[in-house]
């Protein structure tokens, strides 16, 4: 049963299923915004589309105010969760037969060409394998900034052999997998090709690679100065399918559940079970597994397309936590915004906090502790 409740440590009053079930997790969360890990928080916690619980902490900064106090209406910066979203929309596309995971990205951007770039597929470019992590790419906010985006992935050298290994692209991969969708799509902007595969059907609102015209936005990490306008001079991630969107907790949570339903969306299939499974089978599986057995350095993480498999992960920055299933995924938004999906319980989960924690040791232990204390609560 649902019911109201209020917490210790100045917490506003937020939705629990039971009071003494999550009151270590609330606890918890508390002492952290007493001791000054951040000013402010919010987690919500679905299962099986039921919301379980919501709950919202402390304050956040708008762009003209520090303190607000932080509730429902506040969108988020999502940052580098935008690659969940971008990569399920990518995923429609293939659904679609727009784009081909295996075929070679200049069969779409034919610009990129040379070298180990003429292997590079959109696979490549969806588990952080194609090779050109350290591209120099700035906002991409408007049409001008995105084809100078282009450019520059298309000039960047290739480190690796594309699949040899795995390193985390920061914005070129899914950039470069969405300006390949954009291509077959007439050039249609990412934000219209977005709202009409995914934010629309999930009646996800929130969720927008624009600049949002609510007032209601966390900026985060909080700004020295103020007022902070939201531009390309302070965010750089603006427009990046990569680290761009805006959204609500819910939302983030409406594109977990896709993921747990299996493509189904209010009875409606949105995305067929075999994309689903494809998207969350980890890629590199046979050569990790082999690394392991022979005690080699594992030089693939655990990524499927867009999301990184839990698979044998622990305390990691993903926040798996230590007692999710293998098949759990997740992302993150650099220190500030964790979405999780775990399957064998069917529980999706969506943090944020409004500024960043004190290290990334905090970071770490919170996101782990935050997902165990769910677990632990159910």
């Amino acid at each position: 049963m649902l019911e109201t409740f209020t917490a210790p440590y100045g917490i506003r009053k937020g939705i629990i299923m039971s009071s003494h079930r999550f009151q270590k997790l609330v606890d918890f969360i508390g002492m952290e915004l007493a001791n000054g890990s951040f000013p402010g928080a919010g987690l919500m916690v679905d299962r099986n589309g039921d919301r379980l619980f919501e709950h919202y902490w402390g304050t956040y900064c708008s762009h003209g105010q520090r303190a607000n106090p932080l509730d429902a209406r506040v969108s988020h910066m999502l940052y580098s969760f935008s690659k969940g979203i971008s990569a399920t929309v990518i995923m429609i596309a293939h659904q679609k037969k727009l784009v081909d995971y295996d075929a070679p990205v200049h069969a779409y951007i034919p610009e990129y060409r040379g070298g180990w770039k003429d292997v590079t597929t959109i696979r490549h470019l969806l588990t952080h394998s194609a090779g050109i992590p350290r591209c120099p790419l700035s906002a991409v906010y408007t049409h001008d900034e995105w084809g100078k985006g282009v450019a520059a992935c298309c000039a960047a050298p290739v480190e690796w052999e594309p699949g040899s290994k795995t390193e985390y692209h920061a914005a070129s991969g899914l950039f470069l997998a969405a300006e390949a969708v954009r291509r077959t799509m007439k050039m249609a902007s990412w934000e219209e090709i977005c709202r009409e595969f995914l934010f629309t059907p999930l009646n996800a609102e929130s969720l927008t690679f624009q600049i949002p015209s609510d007032p209601h936005v966390a900026l985060t990490p909080q700004p020295k100065d103020l007022p902070c306008l939201i531009d390309t001079a302070r965010f750089k991630l603006l427009g990046h399918p990569g680290g761009g969107c805006f959204g609500r907790l819910e939302d983030m949570i409406k594109v977990l559940e896709l993921h747990l339903n299996q493509g189904v969306w209010k009875g409606r299939v949105l995305i067929r079970k075999e994309e689903v499974a494809e998207m969350h089978r980890i890629q590199y599986e046979t050569l990790i597994a082999n690394a392991v057995k022979s005690g080699s350095p594992r030089i693939h993480e655990p990524w499927g397309l867009g999301w990184l498999i839990r698979r044998d992960l622990k305390d990691h920055w993903f926040g798996f936590g230590q007692s999710t299933c293998p098949q759990t995924f997740s992302h993150a938004g650099i220190d500030t915004v964790l979405g999780i999906g775990e399957p064998e319980r069917q529980i999706a989960i969506a943090f944020a906090t409004t500024h960043s924690p004190n290290s990334p040791e905090t970071t770490i232990r919170l996101r782990n502790t935050v997902t165990d204390l769910v677990v632990e609560a159910l």
